[in-house]
This record gives structure tokens, sequence and C-alpha cells, in this order.
């Protein structure tokens, strides 16, 4: 697992009533990681530190290649570890990974306490400005009937211990389905592209504006029949929608069989956002990175055609 932190800024950003002099990104391996640093390396004001379990790792490397400033050693589960890592700034993105291989099927619900690990820390060293990758709390806004989903509800029940802290200001960040996770019928997003310039907006416009915020991230909301026809248009193949049985879901071994099946029963009663109004308005992502991509776009980058 990498851990990518934006340790400096080369220049200082005043706002209503703070001025930011440092900024501090943290966020486990992975397309939402790698796309934010991008998004800041390319404004060339900040330096950034990377965390990683291993430093010799070749991603690690990479990221040094990139234009990272330093690569650390860093442990999520390990508390000083990651004030260690969180020292000097004052501002956190913070996303954190279930499917890490030491996490899913091993121990579920370290994710969540990783994310508290983190924020006890950011409050401890005395954040500023905390984003959280966040997901709706699936257990309670069904009253009860999905309980397994832990990747959706142990993200919110971090949220929620986030907003008890008292941190200043904390705006959680909402992701979308990706397109390349086709399969049910949700609000979508290109997972490689689109989430970099909206965190790397909010950052610019400062916390004021952001406190408090829920920010869903989607390019639009539609069903698996606009998927399987912009796919038919696109390639000039037939594609079709299928609905899996039992022994069909049991192929995805990397997650627990009921928690899969609870997941896409959540999305079609509820919805990927769940019943939180202040998600349903997708048309903020639009605001903030008016060029984010329908699917049918991101289909005529991304499949040949026939």
């Amino acid at each position: 697992m990498i851990l990518l932190v934006v340790v400096g800024k080369k220049v200082p950003i005043a706002s209503e009533n703070v001025t930011i002099k440092q900024i501090t990104v943290v966020l486990t391996e992975g397309s939402q990681g790698g796309s934010v640093v991008n998004a800041l390396l390319a404004t060339g004001l900040y330096k950034i530190r990377a965390l990683t379990r291993n430093p010799n790792f070749d991603k690690a490397k990479a990221l040094k290649a990139k234009g990272v400033d330093e690569v650390v050693k860093c442990d999520l589960s390990n508390k000083e570890d990651i004030k260690n890592a969180l020292s000097g700034a004052d501002i956190a993105w913070i996303v954190t990974n279930y499917w890490d291989p030491l996490i899913i099927g091993v121990n579920p619900g370290e994710e969540e306490r990783q994310g508290k690990l983190i924020a006890d820390a950011a409050k401890e060293v005395g954040f500023n400005w905390l984003i959280y990758s966040s997901l709706p709390d699936s257990t309670t806004e069904s009253d009860g009937k999905y309980p397994a989903i832990i990747h959706l509800s142990g993200k919110n029940r971090v949220e929620q211990y986030i907003r008890s802290l008292g941190i200043p200001n904390t705006t959680f960040v909402y992701l979308s389905y990706y397109y390349q996770n086709l399969g049910i019928s949700a609000p979508f997003v290109d997972k490689g592209n689109e989430v970099e310039p909206i965190v790397a907006k909010i950052i610019e416009e400062r916390p004021a504006k952001w406190n408090g915020k829920k920010v869903p991230v989607a390019a639009e909301s539609v069903g698996l029949k606009h998927l399987a026809d912009v796919l038919t248009k696109v390639t000039g193949k037939t594609h079709k929608i299928r609905t899996l049985n039992d022994d069909d879901i049991k192929e995805f071994s990397f997650i627990d069989t009921d928690e899969l099946k609870q997941m896409h029963k959540w999305f079609i009663d509820y919805g990927l956002f769940g019943k939180d109004n202040e998600l349903k308005d997708i048309s903020i992502a639009k605001k903030l990175h008016p060029k984010i991509k329908s699917f049918e776009q991101y289909a005529i980058e991304t499949y040949p055609k026939a």
C-alpha cells in the first residue's frame, strides 16, 4: 500500500479567515490517490511526500520519478507513524482502502480503525481542514436491511467520527461507481481522470466554502440499459444485460458473497448514494469539473469499434 502526502506549499493560500501554509494529502494506493496527486503535481505549487510500507517497492520508486519529493515508510495501522507523516501541514485528504489484501477477507473492520486513527492523528497535530473520501451508511439508511456492506457503512462511521472531533473544517467527497466497474445501475464516473480536478478545485476554493459539506462525484446517473445501448453504439457489437445467479456471484472471490449481494440490492433500492438529499444533486461535480466525461465519451475513448 502506498500513501501520498503533500507536505508543503510553495505559495501560501490566503482565505477569508485563515492562511494555509501547508497541505497534506493522505491516500492509499489506487485511482483516487494517483489522480489527485497528478492534479496537485500539475499545479507546481505543492511539495509531496509519498508514504509506503516499503520504500523500495517499484510503485514507490515510480512516484519519486513522477516528481514526488519524498518517499518514506509508514504504517496506517500505527498512530505514531501517521502523526509523523502528517506533522507540519494544515490539510489532509484521506482515502482508506477496504480492498487492501491485509483487510478484505482478513480483518474487514481494520479499514474503519485506520480511518479513525488518521482522524485522531489529524486532530492531534492541529489540522485546519480534513477532506475525507466517504460513502453512505447502508445499514442505518436501510433500517438494518443491509448490514453486511462493510465497505460502505465503515467509511460512513469514520465520517461521523471525524465530524465529532471538532476539527475546524471538514469536507466529505463521495465517489460514485466507476465506469471501469460496469455491472449495476448507479451514478458513474471515470476513476482515472475525473476525481483529480474536483478535489483540486475544492482545495483551491478554500475551506470556508466546503466546511461540513458532502460532495457527490458523478458524471451522470444511468441504468444498465443505457450502458448496454452505448456499448452497442460505440463498438458495433450487441451488448445485453444478464442477471447473475448465486453461482455467478461466488466467482467474485475477492469479496464476501453476502456483502456483494447486499451491495447490489442496496444499489437497486436506494442508489449508490442512498437517501441523503445532499448527495442527490450530482450537478455539483459538473460545476467543479465542467469537462467531466459521460459514459459515452468514456466508451468512445476506451472500447474499440468491432
